[in-house]
């Protein structure tokens, strides 16, 4: 069985920079594209969502992911349909609590019952050109289609609710066999609660990755970002999170320094010292990346296909995504096709 692989570019570069990026992707053989949503710190996402939908003829696009905080479902729903018909019918939404785009907004994100209700107010937009929405009346007149949505978690509660009113969702937590075992016990119950079958749900896996020379120096590219994926995973709780005791002092730690303002900037010292503790750094890579040289990386993907992992979402974060381009063409690819 092969693996299915989808990047998204994150970082603060320069539209021409990311667009050559776009461009490489669109000819590497991914499933799609993966456009961050954080108005502090990222351009506009709908607006690189179209400039990626004309540049290609491959890719999936869309949000990967927005919120239901920062824009009213009527937008949401018209942007993304914007962007359907624009690609030709290759758009997808992705929709999560909120991170940065909310904490930078000095908001909390959102509690589950709003996210779900949001979702479905996308949804019956896009479906029948009508929702409610907290008690009011919204109407979208132009949807040709309705747009896959896929629901982020990082938890079991949140991978329930992608499995009830998701066509698809995105897992971002713990990999290892025992917590992707019961994230998809969760989609699958949430699926069944909806009287749906669970394979129709898409299930893809959210990792942070890099590919250099050596593990070392991928390594140490990424541990910024890990640090965000930690601190999102374990904003609310450590439990049942599968976090090894021995662990839980530096994850506190992370939620009490991490800086949301600093979310996309790339190996920043300011986040990376907070995975300097022994062991940290190597344990937030295992749990939540695919990171080293391009033979550590193919083995580590065989490990999670092995766990029953089939789709897997690229969130390249390091350095030098030419770098990464370049050696998933020609030694990671290859070997994974």
């Amino acid at each position: 069985m092969s693996v299915n692989f989808k990047i998204s570019f994150a970082g603060r570069d320069e539209l021409a920079d990311w667009l050559e990026y776009v461009d490489i992707a669109d000819a590497s053989g991914f499933w799609g594209l993966g456009v961050g949503d954080s108005q502090s710190i990222y351009l506009d996402t709908y607006v690189r969502c179209t400039l990626a939908a004309v540049r290609t003829r491959n890719l999936l696009i869309g949000p990967w992911v927005t919120n239901p905080l920062t824009r009213h479902p009527a937008v949401t729903a018209s942007a993304i349909v914007s962007v359907d018909q624009v690609s030709g019918g290759r758009a997808y939404l992705g929709i999560g609590s909120g991170d940065s785009a909310v904490l930078n907004a000095d908001m909390k994100p959102s509690r589950m019952a709003y996210l779900e209700e949001y979702v479905r107010a996308v949804k019956d937009l896009m479906a029948h050109g009508k929702a409610e929405w907290q008690g009011r009346h919204v109407a979208l007149s132009y949807a040709k289609r309705s747009v896959p949505v896929y629901v982020a978690s990082s938890g079991p509660k949140t991978a329930r609710l992608a499995g009830r009113v998701g066509d698809g969702a995105i897992c971002a937590g713990v990999i290892s066999p025992e917590a992707v075992r019961e994230t998809l016990e969760q989609v699958r119950a949430g699926a069944r609660e909806a009287g749906r079958k669970p394979d129709d749900v898409d299930v893809w896996w959210g990792v942070m990755a890099n590919l250099a020379e050596d593990d070392a120096t991928a390594l140490n590219e990424l541990k910024s970002s890990l640090v965000t994926r930690a601190h999102h995973v374990f904003r609310y709780t450590t439990e049942g999170m599968h976090l090894p005791p021995e662990f839980a002092p530096a994850m506190q730690r992370i939620q009490r320094e991490y800086q949301p303002l600093l979310h996309g900037a790339l190996g920043t010292p300011t986040h990376a010292r907070l995975a300097d503790d022994p062991g940290v750094a190597d344990y937030l890579a295992r749990s939540f990346s695919l990171c080293g040289s391009p033979e550590t990386f193919v083995r580590r993907a065989r490990e999670m296909q092995a766990m029953g992992v089939t789709q897997i979402s690229l969130q390249v974060r390091g350095t030098d995504r030419r770098r990464f381009l370049r050696l998933w063409n020609e030694r990671v690819r290859p070997q994974l096709a």
